[in-house]
């Protein structure tokens, strides 16, 4: 009994906290898209989306690729602090050279990058501006996945908070005074400044910086285990990358780029709403799986989720679809009514990949790549194929009906999965 209070008081306490970073994102993100709503228009968030997209993927070698591993094996060495810091070092050195790297290709190929992304060679310096500020990008978001791991939440709700603020701040203030280009280099700007910022709010935890100068703490056996974190999460980050811009462009070539702008508008205001249910995921149960093997315990740490996160979804998932027309208003502009349509079908999907996530989450714990890779695979080609086969048909709406229904085959494969997981555990012990 006491087991179960300490259990629940230690979810309560993550998703109070957890509650708090949403907030200041939400809060950011909402000020930001209804400034480019507002400024640049349905093409201007499109574009806004090709470049995230784009952030996103490369940040998978860089930064958000480590997060998971980063969480577990932190969270594994709470009590070992030699351990630990070869943990945060080899992360925190990985890091760097893959930036490095990176933002020297970057650098170097802009102009190409410009194309691909924008359709012209007049972003060039949006990409040579996110060249160099990656290693700053990336460390913001190490120092977050740290600081989750040791579930150190007040610092990390600091972090967090900074992160999100300044980055509206600045690309507000280049939006408005620079229009689309600078409201581009304003999301990469953001984190700079930021970085600085963080060298005085981290404290005493500040010398998390110091292991990318201790050679000696790079690890090679920790740089396997993470190589499978790596690799899921690069692979996750470059599969859905990928699956967004073919979607967005066969938006563009079927429909408009006004309809793009409508999809990624969807986009923007599902992201707000998932981010409480979606980062408790990694906030609270991903350290609770990795110290177990056991299945009543996982189910255990499920069902609390699920008593906490099901209720919550269908009540503000019920108010969001009966206040669309208004939270478009809010959040965007008129111009961006016609989005109104895609919420339905946009929010069974939504429902569905919450559940699902929560479960994928003993992928990262257990290490379970092989399932990992298949079901997250095959969610990105469903998604795909079924907007394809859809859009014909449907518009713009067949591209989020192609997305519940992809969920949910995902959903029910997440769970075969694990079944056979457990199955062999068992036979194992």
């Amino acid at each position: 009994m006491k087991f179960k209070i300490s259990k629940a008081k230690l979810l309560f306490k993550a998703s109070y906290f957890n509650a708090i970073i949403v907030v200041a994102r939400a809060f950011s993100g909402i000020v930001l898209s209804k400034v480019i709503a507002f400024l640049l228009g349905p093409s201007g968030l499109a574009l806004m989306g090709n470049l995230r997209s784009f952030i996103q993927a490369v940040s998978s070698f860089t930064a958000s690729g480590y997060q998971n591993g980063t969480v577990r094996y932190v969270s594994e060495f709470i009590e070992n602090k030699k351990e630990k810091d070869k943990v945060i070092a080899t992360i925190f050195q990985l890091s760097l050279g893959f930036s490095l790297i990176i933002g020297i290709v970057l650098w170097l190929f802009a102009s190409t990058w410009s194309i691909y992304l924008f359709k012209t060679e007049s972003y060039t310096n949006v990409i040579k501006t996110l060249g160099i500020g990656l290693p700053f990008f990336s460390f913001n978001l190490l120092i977050i996945y740290v600081l989750n791991g040791v579930q150190n939440y007040k610092k990390l709700v600091i972090v967090n908070t900074i992160l999100s603020l300044v980055n509206m701040l600045i690309t507000t203030a280049f939006a408005i005074y620079f229009g689309i280009k600078g409201a581009l280099i304003g999301v990469i700007l953001g984190p700079i400044l930021v970085f600085i910022i963080n060298l005085f709010a981290l404290g005493k935890e500040r010398t998390l910086f110091l292991t990318v100068f201790r050679p000696e703490l790079f690890s090679i056996k920790i740089l396997k285990n993470m190589n499978a974190y790596l690799l899921m999460s690069v692979y996750s980050a470059l599969i859905v990358s990928i699956t967004f811009l073919l979607i967005r462009n066969l938006i563009i070539e079927k429909l408009s780029i006004l309809e793009a702008g409508y999809w990624e508008a969807m986009n923007r205001i599902s992201s707000f709403y998932l981010m409480f249910f979606l980062s408790l995921t990694s906030f609270y149960l991903l350290p609770q799986l990795s110290k177990t093997n056991d299945f009543k315990v996982f189910r255990r740490e499920i069902k609390g989720f699920y008593l906490l996160s099901v209720p919550l979804l269908i009540f503000s998932f019920t108010l969001i679809y009966f206040l669309r027309y208004y939270l478009l208003r809010l959040l965007l502009s008129e111009e961006f009514l016609p989005t109104s349509s895609l919420f339905f079908w946009q929010l069974i999907g939504d429902f569905i990949s919450v559940l699902a996530i929560a479960l994928v989450k003993q992928f990262h714990a257990k290490l379970m790549v092989k399932a990992y890779l298949v079901c997250n695979g095959l969610l990105n080609i469903l998604y795909f194929s079924l907007s394809y086969l859809l859009i014909d048909k449907f518009g713009l709406q067949g591209i989020v009906k192609a997305y519940a229904l992809s969920y949910f085959i995902y959903f029910v494969v997440v769970i075969l999965f694990l079944w056979y997981y457990f199955k062999v555990k068992k036979l194992e012990n």
